[in-house]
C-alpha cells in the first residue's frame, strides 16, 4: 500500500508540472507521452523506469544507475519516421495507429520530425488525391498506399522516401516520385516497397527505385554510414554517436582482441570498435543490412571486419569453432530482447566481457538476470535519452566474468 501511495503522489506531482507544449496534435496524440513534461522531469522519469525494471531481479537490483545522458536535440530529432496512410472521408491521414485498433491518428505536423519531413508529408496529403493514388483500407482490402518511410540525414540534410504499396503495379509511382524530387531538391531518392500481405507488418520483400538513389548517407562519430531503404537506422543519430563512443570506452580494446557483434545492422558498432580490435565479426539476419555493412567498411577504409548474414544462434556456434578466442561480445537485439535459445551458446563462448545495448528496460533486466545466473556480473549500466518526449530509454550495460578493469 505504501508503494501504491508513493506512486500516486509521484503521478500527481508530475501532472502538476505539465504544461501545454508547442504541438498542434496535443493532447490527442499518444506518440509523445512526455511532451508536456519539462525536460529534466522526462529524464528523471526515464531513470525511474530503468531502476524499477532492474529492481524486479534481486541479482541486479542493487546496481547504481547514473543519470540519463540527455539528447542534444529534444525536438526535430527523428531521423527515422514511419507513417501509416489512411483515408478519412476526403482527407488523407498520415500518422500512427491508435493503440489496440486499426484507426489512424494524423501527425503530419509532428514537432519531433525534421521540418523537411513534415513539408513532404503535407505535400503528399494534397497530391495523392490529385494523382489518383488511394490510401490502402485493410477492412475492404482496397487502395494502394500503405505506409510512408523516411530516413533523414542530418549530415547531408537529405531524405530517402519509401512508398509501401499493396500491389506491385503502381502506375502513378514514377510520376509522383518525379514531382517530389522536383518540388523538394533535398529528396535524394524515392522507392517503392511492395507488401502484398495482410496485417500491420510494414515491409514486403521487393524494393524498386522510382527516382534518384536507393540509399542515404549519415555521419555518426567519425564514420560515414550508408543506409539503404529497408534497413534499421537509428532514430536519433546525435545520441547514437554518444552511445557508440561509450561502447568504445567500455570496451577498452588494445588492438589484439577479437570482437563478436550480434544484431550488427549496417555495422556502426562493429566499425567503431574495429580501430581498437584485431578482428571484428558482425552478424545480422538481414542480408540487405550486411551488404550495406560491407560497403560501409570499404567506405571508411576498415579492413579487419567480417560481416555475415545469418541467424545469431547459428553464428554463435560457428564462431565458437572458427575463432580461437572471443574477448568481447556485443549484443544489440530488438525490443523483445535475446531469444531464450541464444543464452546457452552465448555463454558457451566464454567471452570475458559482454556489452548489451537495449531499447527496452524490461527485457534488458530479464536478460541481465539470465546472464548473471551464468556468472556474468553487471558492472555498469548507462541510460541514454534516444527518444525525447517519450517514456522510451536506451541503455548500455557492461558485464564481465571478472572484476572490471580500472
Amino acid at each position: 500500500m505504501l508503494v501504491q501511495r508513493r506512486s500516486r503522489r509521484r503521478a500527481a506531482a508530475l501532472r502538476n508540472r505539465r504544461a501545454a507544449p508547442a504541438c498542434p496534435h496535443y493532447p490527442g496524440c499518444f506518440g509523445c507521452n512526455f511532451i508536456d513534461l519539462p525536460y529534466p522531469e522526462q529524464l528523471a522519469a526515464k531513470h525511474r523506469r530503468v531502476s524499477e525494471a532492474l529492481a524486479a531481479y534481486p541479482a541486479i537490483a542493487g546496481l547504481k544507475l547514473p543519470p540519463v545522458v540527455p539528447s542534444p536535440r529534444r525536438l526535430r530529432y527523428r531521423a527515422r519516421v514511419k507513417l501509416v496512410v489512411r483515408q478519412a472521408g476526403k482527407t488523407v491521414l498520415a500518422g500512427l495507429y491508435v493503440p489496440e485498433s486499426h484507426r489512424v491518428f494524423d501527425i503530419s505536423s509532428c514537432p519531433v520530425h525534421p521540418e523537411a519531413v513534415n513539408r513532404v508529408v503535407s505535400y503528399l496529403k494534397k497530391k495523392l488525391p490529385a494523382l489518383g493514388v488511394s490510401p490502402y483500407d485493410p477492412v475492404t482490402d482496397r487502395g494502394q498506399l500503405r505506409y510512408l518511410d523516411f530516413i533523414y540525414s542530418f549530415w547531408r540534410r537529405e531524405i530517402l522516401l519509401t512508398l509501401v504499396t499493396r500491389q506491385r503495379s503502381f502506375a502513378e509511382g514514377r510520376t509522383l516520385a518525379r514531382l517530389l524530387m522536383k518540388r523538394f531538391p533535398f529528396i535524394a531518392g524515392v522507392l517503392q516497397n511492395t507488401n502484398e500481405e495482410a496485417g500491420n507488418v510494414i515491409w514486403g520483400k521487393d524494393f524498386c527505385v522510382l527516382a534518384g538513389r536507393d540509399s542515404i548517407m549519415e555521419r555518426i562519430g567519425f564514420l560515414k554510414l550508408k543506409y539503404p531503404a529497408g534497413t534499421f537506422a537509428q532514430v536519433n543519430p546525435a545520441v547514437a554517436a554518444k552511445i557508440y563512443a561509450a561502447i568504445s570506452e567500455l570496451a577498452r580494446l588494445e588492438k589484439r582482441e577479437t570482437v563478436l557483434d550480434l544484431y550488427c545492422g549496417v555495422g556502426p558498432i562493429a566499425l567503431h570498435l574495429a580501430r581498437g580490435a584485431a578482428l571484428v565479426w558482425g552478424v545480422d539476419e538481414s542480408s540487405l543490412a550486411i551488404a550495406a555493412a560491407k560497403q560501409n567498411a570499404r567506405l571508411n577504409g576498415i579492413g579487419n571486419c567480417r560481416f555475415f548474414a545469418d541467424d545469431a544462434r547459428a553464428k554463435l556456434s560457428e564462431a565458437a569453432l572458427a575463432l580461437p578466442a572471443i574477448d568481447l561480445v556485443i549484443v544489440n537485439p530488438p525490443r523483445k530482447g535475446l531469444r531464450a535459445d541464444i543464452i546457452a551458446p552465448l555463454v558457451a563462448l566464454k567471452a570475458p566481457r559482454l556489452i548489451y545495448v537495449s531499447c527496452n528496460p524490461q527485457t534488458l533486466a530479464r536478460d541481465l538476470n539470465r546472464l548473471s545466473e551464468h556468472g556474468y556480473g553487471v558492472r555498469f549500466i548507462q541510460p541514454f535519452d534516444m527518444f525525447p518526449q517519450t517514456p522510451e530509454v536506451e541503455n548500455v550495460a557492461l558485464l564481465s566474468k571478472a572484476p572490471a578493469r580500472g
